[in-house]
């Protein structure tokens, strides 16, 4: 389901990282440029070179949805990109994991229910532990949620280079993004819970 270690979870400094053939720092702002496009369907995409594939299933706009989803949708990159290594380049995908945000809402979550008062706490320790990877997070995952993350956003990152690009840089994000909406009830709450449950 994933790389064994993500790009941006390797000990090497942040200027010794390359992706697309360039220097993560540049990289950054050619992927910010491409994701906007790919989201808004615009050509301007390919003038970055950086190719994203088609646009993947955003699920309703914002104005479709509840009014205090737009709210907690805005939380989200400030909630999970915590890393001081990488916190900029993780805020790239912003509106990516805002996608994926949306995408959920709409499906309902696959209405799986809320673990919130089981897992948040452990859940906020594990996001907010820079030691802590996407296979930690992944076992905290449900065999039906596991089942839910196969196939939704992964069916889609086999056609969307967002979201795989997404699910290689910003995995154990992308992960956290994903168990705090389940256990937020898909939503019900204006912001993410991160602060750990008693």
């Amino acid at each position: 389901d994933f790389p064994r270690k993500s790009v941006l979870h390797r000990k090497a400094p942040l200027s010794n990282l390359w992706i697309f053939g360039r220097p993560m720092r540049v990289a950054a702002a050619f992927i910010a440029v491409s994701t906007a496009s790919v989201l808004r369907g615009s050509s301007a995409a390919n003038s970055t070179d950086v190719d994203m594939g088609g646009p993947p299933n955003c699920g309703d706009k914002y104005d479709k949805l509840p009014d205090f989803t737009s709210e907690y949708g805005a939380t989200i990159s400030d909630a999970v990109c915590t890393h001081p290594g990488y916190k900029q380049s993780c805020k790239v995908f912003d509106e990516a994991l805002q996608c994926w945000f949306r995408f959920m809402v709409t499906d309902h979550c696959g209405d799986l229910p809320s673990e919130y008062k089981k897992r948040n706490k452990k859940l906020v320790e594990a996001c907010a532990d820079n030691e802590k990877d996407h296979l930690d997070l992944w076992k905290m995952f449900s065999k039906d949620e596991q089942a839910y993350w196969r196939n939704s956003f992964k069916a889609q990152a086999k056609e969307s280079k967002l979201f795989d690009t997404m699910n290689k840089l910003v995995p154990k994000q992308l992960l956290c993004t994903t168990l705090h909406v389940i256990d937020d009830e898909c939503v019900k709450h204006a912001n993410v819970r991160v602060r750990p449950a008693r």
